[in-house]
């Protein structure tokens, strides 16, 4: 057996690698490259120094953050082609701009996936006879009209004294509406007591009208418990970045599949540390100028949309060396290959709940 071959007690001296037996001549081996620092530490030791190995500050941050929103493409081919050493790693950048987005957004009080319920509790609760009566006269004038199926409308019970059980928690109702959104501000709605029968009701009627019953199941549980649903979904949400970063990859390579998988992976990671600080600037602004109209909103989205368009045409560019035509020829097939996986990861995220 040869030194580089040694188990258990035949361990190399301590003035020798440990791992091939080469005499040691600094901190790292010169012959297969491994650490001497030794392994066997407090476990405290151990675990500060992995975490340190990857959100350690150091002064190559600064230089990869300018040439990451100057010129993405040729910051992620240098890294790729072997300059390693003056940037960054992508995954360690991807990693601390992913980190402080969910940090940002816990702080801000955004809530990843929303569930939202009217009439509000505050208005159930604070409801007059005559409120009532007004709410469940609409309900009846909307069975009563022209093709109005009774549906959901026959779910729950009428609005009154029902709606409120004697420990003052909030029962389903016929005219309860909720929502199911993404990336909303505000308070939790209250959850709504959904007996047996009313369960039963909701599955007979969205299968009447052809849902899987999948569907009465995210019903159901987004109502009687939206605290507990959006916390499950929001805990998923940093698998979704997750499998958006790998979404893009794949789409780079097969619109570029001379090029290995890595290099796509390489690009998408340091795409997505400018996505995301993006798409946090996007809500920002929504959230901030959207009581000013409609026109404010679409007045982002449009530009957000064209900032991402750019994104990814400068850096097929950079990073493919593509011509101007070329990048911009693959550029719809990237739009709506990454539309298609936010979609999709968007429902994976609704659907966590009840998986």
């Amino acid at each position: 057996m040869t030194k580089s071959e040694t188990f258990g007690n035949d361990a190399a001296p301590a003035e020798a690698c440990a791992n091939c037996g080469q005499a040691l001549d600094g901190p790292f081996c010169g012959q297969c490259g491994q650490s001497s620092t030794e392994i066997r530490r407090p476990i405290l030791v151990l675990a500060t120094d992995t975490i340190g190995d990857i959100f350690v500050w150091d002064g190559r941050f600064l230089s990869t953050l300018r040439a990451l929103f100057s010129r993405p493409g040729t910051l992620a081919r240098a890294y790729a082609d072997g300059q390693r050493a003056r940037w960054t790693p992508p995954i360690r950048l991807y990693l601390l701009v992913s980190l402080a987005f969910f940090t940002a957004m816990s702080l801000g009080g955004i809530r990843v996936i929303a569930v939202d319920a009217s009439p509000s509790a505050e208005t159930v609760r604070n409801q007059d006879p005559a409120a009532q009566a007004e709410r469940r006269e609409r309900i009846e004038a909307a069975r009563a009209s022209p093709g109005g199926e009774p549906g959901m409308r026959a779910c729950g019970v009428m609005p009154g004294p029902d709606e409120l059980t004697a420990e003052g928690q909030l029962v389903y109702a016929v005219d309860t509406n909720f929502s199911i959104t993404l990336m909303q501000t505000g308070a939790t709605s209250d959850a709504r007591l959904v007996n047996a029968e009313t369960e039963a009701c909701m599955h007979e009627a969205l299968a009447s009208v052809g849902m899987p019953p999948m569907i009465g199941l995210l019903a159901v549980e987004a109502v009687s418990d939206p605290a507990g649903f959006e916390a499950r979904s929001g805990a998923a949400a940093a698998q979704a970045v997750i499998l958006m970063v790998i979404a893009l990859a794949l789409i780079n390579f097969a619109v570029h599949p001379r090029r290995k998988l890595i290099e796509h992976v390489i690009l998408s990671l340091y795409l997505h540390a400018i996505l995301l600080p993006g798409f946090a600037l996007t809500l920002l602004l929504t959230h901030t100028l959207g009581s000013q109209g409609n026109a404010a909103v679409i007045a982002i989205a449009i530009g957000a949309q064209g900032a991402q368009l750019f994104l990814f045409w400068i850096s097929d560019r950079q990073f493919y060396g593509s011509s101007w035509w070329g990048a911009l020829l693959r550029l719809p097939v990237q739009i709506i290959g990454y539309a298609a996986a936010f979609t999709l990861a968007a429902l994976l995220l609704i659907l966590v709940p009840i998986l």
